[in-house]
């Protein structure tokens, strides 16, 4: 519903923030023959696959991510000097590793010529088709990665784990065959990973922001340092932090704010969240934006009136700002 009040009024605060600030301020490698890599079904459609975590797995945390980020900014050279022991680093808790003897076994087998079109038995298809692999390249981390990994069953959810693995294997992919196609695919998988990443980190702000929001009904003071900790965070010890945090900190703790500190605080807050930019996140902001500018000049809109008259309420009423009834007339 927020989303549709901010978008409902943009152009309206956006002509009010103006008149504010005007008084108020002066190579691809070429191809080779390659092996089809038949059954490397989950590398042959990656569009297809939803974004959306897997409501079995753990919360993910700030670590994990963090892991994440290091394996999304590696590129097709770094892939190619990975180690053995950071290939092991990419799989998970559930993943079955090839034995020597496994591995043996597929550099002895005998293959038959036309092996890749034989109808039937698609175990052995399968079975060929690593063996070949295996003696063409070697005993190396990437064959076996693509081995391993194909033979791994999966939900069809791309969870940030399986998003990592992806990129793994068509990195790996790439290194056994470095055609265009699969330069391509590993850009699609990586740009895959990445909006996993970004959509974690969006649901794990929004817990946090939830977390402070409850903090403020309950201790004022104690959320004023955490909000200080949070926007550092987000933006950076930058001068439009301070200015927007001493702002929010009047604005809570009821103390007088003059009109230059309501100015003040819509320029940063222009600067952080609108002209074209991304809009704030956090409710306070967007309540206190409402507070600055009509102290400056006094909202008479219906529109953006009940959005204000809606957050002081709540705040009256010690209700969270992202519990508010906004079909609630």
């Amino acid at each position: 519903m927020k989303n549709r009040l901010i978008l409902s009024h943009f152009f309206y605060l956006t002509s009010i923030l103006s008149l504010l600030f005007c008084f108020g301020c002066g190579d691809t490698e070429d191809e080779q023959e390659v092996i089809p890599p038949t059954y490397n079904t989950f590398l042959d459609a990656p569009d297809e696959y939803p974004l959306q975590s897997d409501d079995q797995s753990p919360p993910l945390t700030d670590i994990d991510l963090k892991d994440a980020k290091q394996w999304l900014h590696l590129t097709l050279k770094d892939w190619g000097n990975l180690k053995d022991e950071d290939w092991e680093k990419l799989k998970d808790a559930d993943w079955i590793s090839l034995t020597d003897a496994e591995v043996k076994e597929l550099m002895d087998l005998k293959i038959p010529n036309g092996w890749a079109f034989e109808e039937g038995n698609e175990a052995l298809r399968k079975k060929h088709h690593e063996a070949t692999l295996f003696q063409q390249f070697g005993d190396i981390p990437q064959v076996r990665y693509i081995v391993e990994s194909d033979r791994m069953s999966r939900s069809g959810i791309v969870t940030l784990e399986f998003a990592k693995q992806l990129v793994a294997n068509s990195a790996a992919m790439y290194f056994l065959f470095p055609s265009a196609d699969n330069q391509q695919t590993f850009k699609k998988i990586r740009n895959l990973l990445q909006s996993i990443i970004e959509q974690e980190e969006r649901s794990l702000e929004k817990d946090e922001l939830r977390r402070l929001e409850q903090l403020r009904i309950e201790d004022p003071e104690a959320w004023v340092k955490s909000m200080r900790a949070f926007l550092i965070g987000k933006h950076g010890n930058i001068p439009e932090v301070n200015t927007i945090i001493e702002f929010l900190r009047k604005l809570e703790l009821d103390l007088p704010r003059a009109d230059e500190e309501c100015r003040s605080y819509l320029t940063a807050y222009d600067a952080l969240y609108t002209a074209f930019k991304v809009l704030s996140t956090y409710e306070y902001e967007y309540y206190a934006m409402f507070e600055a500018v009509d102290q400056v000049w006094p909202i008479v809109e219906e529109g953006p009136l009940r959005v204000l008259k809606k957050f002081r309420e709540a705040r009256a009423e010690g209700i969270s700002f992202y519990d508010i009834n906004w079909d609630d007339n």
